[in-house]
């Protein structure tokens, strides 16, 4: 049986198994297998479209070492990333600070939280918009109530005040499912 398949896919398939050498084998042998089954079976002028709408192979590359760098470990003998027992830490420190010594406990333990590896960058930024939307929210509330003569501005302030032990809740029950590994 002849290889019917277009030079412009080979080509490709070459270029970009080639950008992919310096990311992990397996990711590296992932996002070749998914290509090249997106461009099995087209004919040239089928697969230079795809192609097109793929992009350049050293931008594929260079969008899945970014990635990956953001998930690595750093590398540095000098500075060991925060393990397990740091993610556990931080999530004491920030819900314990946060009642401990309210603003300083818990700003340190968002800090501490976004130095850990037992979550994704994603929930890094969430707990960080999180704890900052609802406490703004709440002195916006606050700052209306009073102006307005309505009572009750404490209990839009607790509201703000908890917010931070929440946010560590949530975070451990997340690091815990993972066993504490993102």
């Amino acid at each position: 049986m002849t290889d019917t398949t277009p030079e412009i896919t080979t080509a490709y398939l070459a270029q970009l198994d080639t950008e992919l050498d310096q990311l992990p084998a397996d990711l590296h042998r992932d996002i070749v297998t998914g290509i090249r089954e997106e461009l099995q079976g087209l004919d040239a002028e089928a697969a230079a479209a795809r192609i097109r709408q793929l992009g350049d192979p050293a931008f594929i590359a260079a969008g899945a070492r970014a990635e990956t760098v953001g998930e690595a470990p750093p590398t540095s003998p000098d500075a060991p990333p925060p393990g397990r027992t740091f993610s556990i830490v931080a999530v004491v420190v920030l819900i314990v600070g946060s009642f401990l010594v309210p603003v300083v406990g818990a700003i340190a333990g968002l800090l501490f939280v976004s130095q850990a590896r037992a979550w994704s960058r994603r929930e890094k930024a969430a707990s960080w918009l999180a704890t900052v939307g609802v406490v703004l929210l709440a002195l916006a509330a606050s700052t209306v109530m009073a102006s307005a003569g309505l009572g009750g501005t404490h209990l839009v302030v607790l509201v703000a005040y908890l917010v931070f032990p929440v946010v560590g809740v949530v975070l451990a029950v997340r690091a815990q499912r993972r066993g504490w590994h993102a």
